[in-house]
């Protein structure tokens, strides 16, 4: 199981723009165009590289008011939204994906326009790993895997 996951993280640090602090793993981040004053989603894979827990406690951003972490759930035939207020854990060789209609970085009340082809910066923190920045990728879906190979 082990050499699985250190498998699939290796993989994604070769074919998608990535950002890592010791314990932590963030790749394919991007999100929609969207207008100024507007809200936007940020969405994401966060592998938890570590030998402990790791808690995404807060993120924020220079193109938006807030960023706030939320989930969209599905009950009864109904789709709602809740924040994550209080961090989302993340097991040792767990990955996350933010991905529509599951987790998401909320971008809430935008400062500039969202337009595509290009990105924004979201800075994460974890606990314990702390801070890691990344750059999400404007566009109408996920990053091209074969686009874009550069680490940051």
């Amino acid at each position: 199981m082990f050499w699985k996951h250190l498998i699939a993280v290796a993989a994604l640090a070769v074919v998608l723009p990535a950002a890592a602090q010791a314990g932590v793993a963030v790749s394919g981040a991007w999100t929609r165009p969207a207008a100024a004053g507007q809200n936007g989603a940020g969405y994401l894979t966060i592998v938890n590289t570590g030998p402990g827990p790791q808690t995404l406690r807060r993120a924020s951003s220079p193109v938006a008011a807030g960023v706030s972490l939320h989930q969209s759930v599905m009950a009864g035939g109904i789709m709602s939204m809740r924040s994550a207020a209080g961090g989302l854990s993340i097991a040792p060789g767990q990955t996350v994906t933010f991905k529509p209609g599951g987790y998401h970085l909320m971008l809430t009340g935008l400062k500039r326009p969202l337009k595509a082809g290009e990105r924004a910066a979201v800075e994460l923190d974890f606990a314990p790993a702390g801070k890691v920045t990344v750059e999400l990728a404007v566009g109408a879906g996920p990053p091209d895997a074969h686009a874009g190979m550069t680490l940051h």
